[in-house]
């Protein structure tokens, strides 16, 4: 089987204790896979009774650790997890030992990365200075049997997927300019797709080249003046798009906390034009770390695009892609004007970390999400490359 990671897969190690909230201590709930559980059944000695005597079972019926204020009761205060320290990395279950890590399979293909809701895993994304790239080996694992997957219909998602990594790379476009032709490739893969038109997919992305996206961009620029997207304004338009987020299941009190603060900041307090000069300081704040950016869209694409494989909407996907970049933008401007209009680095990692918490580890609130790219009306191509292009004027 190939296994295909990220260039800065291999960078990550858990640091520990020097994490501030890592999964040990921030009110996750720890699962217990069914093998893992037999060993603990199984284990002797005070520890496998303590191990014992902190099981139980979430509302869905799985084993899970009961926590102590929030933290796993096996850690220590040392910071470091009993379990690993006395028995050894393998009496961990896969939550433990996995995390921060995900995996997709594709026919004969493994897909894993580092996930941004670690706090380390995200320093490591935000801070690359490569290109993105994927690093591919050989690994003994047998492929899954897939009756759904279709060979010739998954390279050209993956063909395309590496086309929207080049658009990202594209530092000469603002990022509003790389998610507009992101938007609108995608658009045009979804129309093929809808027609079971395999070929003219294929044919598409080989096709679309930086012609297209010169003649694309001037031809969204001349919509945008002639009045062609929607009508509503910048603030109208992004809180239309935070009520999905809202509707989302809270996963912990600092989210609610954040997106309540952009609402009343923002959407509450000011007019178009206060926003408007709030938002062209803050990415004067920003110039120069709009890579930043960049690889948290990368990441999102490499995580999420190549689903498309299965549930045929890739479109959707490109919609995540705009719709987190509003959001992730309006978190970090509240967290700029709470430190007095200064945002840096580390102040990024948290606002990444929450939103990542709250979004992606969660299966309920991703399909909250992409009901709503595919019902909502603020969530036309044309609402949000209209929204893309009036947020533009802020750079």
């Amino acid at each position: 089987m190939r296994f295909r990671v990220p260039f800065y897969y291999n960078d990550f190690h858990c640091i520990t204790d020097k994490c501030n909230d890592n999964c040990c201590v921030g009110g996750w709930e720890i699962g217990i896979d069914k093998e893992t559980y037999d060993k603990y059944m199984n284990l002797e000695g005070e520890l496998g009774e303590a191990i014992r005597n902190s099981i139980t079972k979430n509302e869905d019926g799985d084993y899970c650790f009961k926590l102590n204020n929030g933290q796993c009761p096996h850690l220590l205060d040392s910071g470091l997890c009993r379990v690993h320290s006395e028995l050894g990395e393998d009496h961990l279950g896969v939550v433990c030992s996995q995390f921060p890590r995900y995996t997709e399979y594709f026919g004969n293909i493994k897909e894993t990365g580092i996930g941004l809701a670690c706090e380390e895993a995200a320093r490591i994304i935000l801070s690359a200075t490569d290109d993105f790239s994927l690093v591919t080996s050989e690994i003994e694992e047998e492929p899954v049997e897939d009756s759904e997957y279709d060979e010739t219909y998954a390279n050209a998602i993956f063909n395309a997927r590496d086309k929207i990594m080049h658009i990202l790379d594209m530092k000469e476009l603002s990022i509003h300019e790389r998610l507009a032709i992101i938007l609108e490739l995608s658009d045009r893969m979804q129309q093929f797709i809808n027609d079971d038109d395999y070929e003219g997919l294929e044919e598409s992305i080989k096709c679309f080249d930086k012609g297209d996206i010169e003649s694309l961009l001037l031809s969204i620029n001349t919509i945008y003046e002639d009045g062609g997207y929607d009508s509503l304004t910048q603030t109208e338009g992004i809180r239309n798009i935070i009520y999905a987020y809202e509707d989302m299941e809270v996963l912990n009190d600092e989210w609610e906390k954040d997106i309540q603060d952009v609402v009343f900041k923002f959407h509450e307090s000011l007019s178009e034009d206060e926003y408007f000069i709030y938002d062209t300081s803050f990415f004067s704040h920003l110039k120069g770390r709009m890579d930043e950016y960049k690889n948290l869209l990368e990441y999102f694409v490499f995580r999420y695009f190549a689903k498309a494989i299965y549930d045929h909407d890739v479109l959707s996907k490109a919609k995540m892609l705009v719709t987190h970049f509003f959001i992730i933008k309006e978190m970090d401007m509240a967290k700029w004007i709470d430190k007095g209009r200064n945002f840096t680095f580390q102040d990024q990692l948290d606002v990444i970390h929450v939103f990542s918490r709250q979004v992606e580890y969660s299966e309920d609130n991703m399909e909250i999400l992409y009901d709503a790219y595919i019902f909502d009306e603020i969530f036309t191509k044309e609402n949000l490359m209209g929204l893309l292009w009036i947020d533009r004027i802020s750079l």
